[in-house]
């Protein structure tokens, strides 16, 4: 009798996670993430990306559909619907990381997708199992590639990547999926696996789009798995054209993928984003902020941000014509926690982003790369002044990060600052009730229509 392979194996893993097994704060990081990621997409549902995904979609798959597109008065099919919500949940940089990286714009928009597809009777214990089984597989593909720096470092984002497995992974659990058929759906997903970082070059769209890509192509490999198609049963271990040796090369670890299962759950290594920046970049914000009082923007000669090469080589540039290149700019982000004492949405708008003053700084900003440091999330600051006082900050653990939780007052008040002005405040209030008691009512109907704006569609 041959061994079963990884997907197998991780196929039997997703079908037996359930909600009341769960431990309680495994379910109040579900509720928090969910919670995190309808916020980020209901706010940047009116940004050109998904803008551009509904309006692409609609012309190549034609209109009609009831799932919800969040932050509007549209409605889609649920595959398009995935795709949008992704693309909307990151189209502000701020949703969560340091999963499959962006895990919640990939798995709860394919979750809640998976609620409108046909023979679907889920209910809200299956929505949280599902949510937990995308967060804890993408993470461990991801991983199990090489890890964070090894796989994105050979030029893949492993949002979309390592994402799609996460969605297949929490769709099929959504849907009930035998092991077998959730099994075929992992294979299917490993032929949707895609996305790069060729984006960096000229701040290109396309980052926006990995995560709702992944979440839709998740969809897609469930619902071609029900269908009858079958996917490699080796997907990920198979030597040539297996996933892990393909997009992990010779960094990849199979034993990785099914470490710890059910006993350590990946959600809990995902973080929450104070600011609206790449997360790399958190930490020199937290470092400048402190530094701040001290080391005013007018009195600063020289900074020097120490960070890990992988992320160095992401956030060290300095040319910021696109919100996505000046969310990629450690030198930017410094800039403007110094010049304006923080880093929220508004301040990566196109009026600060020509500021001569914010120009002038970043050109006194240095990105090197250093040893050391214990992740990717680190950093160390130290600081000139023109009148030779000089200072230095390291930051190990930013804001946000599972070791120093973004407070449950925070995350509610970034929440209602982003869904508040799209859906009222009212609806905000009753979103946030019911996601944060999610697993407790027998159905899941209507999670996603609280998320809709019916007073002011959003069309392109």
């Amino acid at each position: 009798m041959q061994p079963a392979t990884l997907s197998r194996r991780l196929a039997e893993f997703v079908v037996g996670i359930r909600c009341d097994s769960l431990p309680s704060e495994t379910v109040h990081a579900v509720r928090r993430h969910t919670l995190d990621t309808l916020g980020a997409a209901v706010a940047g549902a009116a940004q050109p990306e998904p803008r551009a995904a509904f309006a692409a979609g609609t012309a190549g798959f034609g209109p009609g559909g009831h799932t919800a597109i969040w932050g509007t008065a549209n409605r889609a099919s649920p595959a398009l619907a995935a795709l949008v919500n992704g693309t909307a949940a990151h189209a502000l940089e701020l949703d969560d990381a340091s999963g499959c990286d962006h895990s919640g714009a990939v798995v709860v928009p394919a979750v809640f997708a998976a609620l409108d597809l046909p023979g679907c009777s889920a209910d809200e214990t299956d929505a949280v199992a599902a949510i937990v089984a995308g967060y804890d597989v993408g993470r461990r593909v991801m991983e199990a590639s090489g890890g964070y720096d090894g796989h994105n470092g050979a030029g893949w984002h492993s949002t979309g990547t390592c994402g799609v497995f996460a969605a297949a992974a929490a769709v099929a659990r959504v849907l009930r999926c035998d092991a077998a058929t959730t099994a075929h759906a992992l294979g299917i997903a490993g032929s949707f696996a895609s996305g790069t970082w060729a984006f960096l070059a000229d701040g290109a769209m396309t980052k926006r789009m990995h995560p709702g890509h992944a979440a839709s192509a998740g969809v897609l490999a469930v619902e071609m798995s029900r269908a009858g198609l079958t996917g490699p049963a080796q997907v990920f271990e198979a030597p040539w054209g297996g996933f892990l040796a393909t997009y992990g090369r010779d960094k990849g670890d199979p034993e990785l993928l099914l470490a710890d299962l059910g006993r350590e759950w990946r959600i809990h290594r995902s973080s929450i984003k104070p600011f609206a920046s790449c997360r790399g970049t958190h930490a020199a914000i937290e470092a400048i902020l402190g530094l701040r009082n001290e080391f005013p923007a007018d009195a600063i000669e020289r900074v020097t941000v120490t960070v890990t090469p992988t992320v160095q080589k992401m956030c060290r540039g300095k040319g910021v014509g696109t919100v996505v290149d000046a969310q990629m700019s450690l030198p930017y982000a410094v800039a403007i926690a110094s010049l304006h004492g923080g880093a929220g949405i508004d301040l990566f708008e196109e009026r600060v982003r020509l500021d001569p003053e914010v120009r002038r700084l970043m050109q006194r900003i240095d990105v090197e790369a250093g040893d050391g440091l214990p992740s990717n999330v680190a950093a160390r600051v130290s600081m000139t002044a023109r009148d030779g006082r000089s200072a230095a900050r390291a930051i190990d653990v930013p804001l946000g990060s599972p070791g120093n939780a973004l407070p449950q007052e925070q995350l509610l008040a970034k929440f209602h600052s982003l869904a508040a002005p799209v859906i009222g405040a009212a609806q905000a209030q009753a979103l946030e009730q019911r996601i944060m008691t999610l697993g407790t009512v027998a159905s899941a109907a209507g999670l996603g229509e609280a998320t809709r704006h019916s007073a002011n569609p959003r069309t392109p």
